[in-house]
């Protein structure tokens, strides 16, 4: 859909209706303002103030985006660089290292997760180039909030979902809904195609309008932050992870536009006398004369104000120490009430954000928080990886053999402060004089076999120590 769109269209709905579900749009309101404070286009930052002209004005707040900071750490928090996905059977790993690199989903998986945790929910989808009804290409389509109708859900989760995407067809806007559901015990992914609020042949315009996948998984993984949505009671949609901090990126936003007005307010002024101002011109008459520099710094001195000075400078104190401190309070309120903790969102000397590699291993809240989101994020990969690899074979001509189980594993090296692990492991290293630990160095922090990191280290050195 639409950026600007948050509605499902009535043609849709009807859509939906006809094939036996309701759309649910209890969220739609939330998630309209979830996006509103995330992109920064919310009308709050409009200040409106009254001249001294008496003149009503308005002007935008300065904002530093806090939302979009708070879902962009948690994406590179949750999904990054270290995040792997393999499976046991050697030609199926390496059939899923190609096809994730093909659906682009480590390029636009962290933007996923980002929109998931701004808008409460997001889903990856398995979507089929169907040609000539023998040559099947499979990829990964991404939806968030917006796009996402859930059909069925339970107390697990979500079992049939549709998803609405805006799509241009000859150069016209058209929608597209696919709906993904059970039937007969196995999934289909039913394709209809509206303009200008009618239904069109799917068909004519070289879409399926029904493909069984053949398996009875769902081709879909949903992704909600791991909060419990107190905006609608049993909602299948997620909440947003800033829900109920918004308050405090106010309070961010505020602060910062305060700071940066005190710069500008406590420019230094100058203020002249009518000799530097005022010269006299060919006809002799006494016209005034723009002095060089910044505009709007220069003033005439106020009318009968005697002094031989022929100008005055007038430079207020600017109050950063107050601001800077009023400004550190609201960031730690931010960080606390989404989850990272009082100490995550913290000025440095420098006046900079700190770091999320300078955030202390023993954030207990932290780690926390993380685990669950990954949680969440594993499961939703979990169930779109194993039914690619299903349809892979059944649709594709995938000679995969021997699957077993699908591993996602996250790096937390960013929580458990791998520097100083590796610090701590080499001074036991050299204090104990033990070679075995050696071995289990090199094993877990180079990647090494226990094979080779056993011949790195010579033969009669190594000693079992039962671990």
């Amino acid at each position: 859909m639409a950026l600007d769109e948050f509605s499902i269209p009535s043609c849709v709905k009807d859509a939906i209706k006809e094939a036996g579900y309701t759309a649910n749009t209890s969220m739609e309101g939330f998630i309209s303002t979830w996006w509103q404070w995330y992109t920064g286009t919310t009308q709050r930052y409009d200040e409106g103030y009254t001249t001294v002209e008496g003149r009503k004005k308005t002007r935008r707040r300065m904002s530093i985006r806090p939302a979009r900071r708070v879902c962009r750490e948690w994406a590179s928090l949750i999904l990054n660089e270290g995040t792997t996905i393999t499976c046991e059977g050697a030609k199926a790993a390496k059939w899923l290292d190609w096809f994730l690199d093909a659906s682009n989903f480590w390029v636009n998986g962290q933007s996923l997760v980002e929109k998931s945790m701004a808008l409460g929910t997001g889903a990856w989808a398995l979507w089929f180039d169907v040609r000539g009804y023998t040559e099947t290409a499979m990829k990964i389509r991404r939806y968030d909030a917006r796009m996402v109708v859930p059909l069925s859900w339970d107390e697990e989760g979500i079992t049939e979902c549709a998803f609405c995407t805006s799509v241009s067809l000859k150069g016209k806007r058209a929608y597209q809904l696919q709906l993904y559901v059970l039937d007969e015990g196995t999934y289909h992914i039913k394709t209809k195609l509206f303009m200008d609020g009618r239904e069109v042949d799917a068909e004519r315009h070289g879409v399926l309008p029904d493909f069984d996948t053949l398996i009875d998984l769902p081709p879909f993984g949903i992704i909600k932050p791991a909060i419990e949505n107190t905006c609608v009671d049993l909602s299948p949609y997620g909440m947003s992870v800033f829900a109920d901090g918004v308050d405090a990126i106010k309070a961010v936003d505020l602060t910062f536009d305060a700071l940066c007005n005190e710069i500008d307010l406590t420019e230094a002024m100058v203020f002249m006398s009518d000799e530097m101002i005022d010269v006299r011109d060919d006809k002799g008459r006494m016209v005034p004369v723009a002095p060089r520099g910044p505009k709007g710094r220069f003033f005439r001195k106020i009318a009968g104000q005697t002094g031989k000075d022929f100008f005055e400078v007038f430079s207020p104190d600017i109050r950063v120490t107050p601001l800077k401190e009023a400004f550190g309070v609201a960031l730690a309120e931010l960080g606390d009430l989404c989850g990272f903790g009082q100490n995550y969102f913290v000025l440095d000397k420098g006046g900079g954000l700190k770091t999320a590699t300078e955030v202390s291993s023993d954030n207990s809240a932290l780690m926390r928080n993380i685990r669950k989101h990954e949680n969440v994020v594993r499961a939703a990969i979990d169930d779109v990886m194993r039914a690619a690899l299903l349809c892979a074979q059944l649709h594709c001509g995938a000679k995969l053999g021997k699957v077993g189980l699908v591993s996602i594993g996250f790096d937390d090296s960013i929580i458990t402060d791998t520097q100083a692990e590796k610090s701590m492991a080499l001074a036991e290293i050299a204090a104990l004089g033990v070679p075995r630990l050696k071995v289990e160095y090199l094993m877990k922090y180079y990647g090494m076999s226990e094979e080779d990191a056993v011949a790195a280290v010579p033969a009669e050195q190594i000693v079992d120590i039962g671990f």
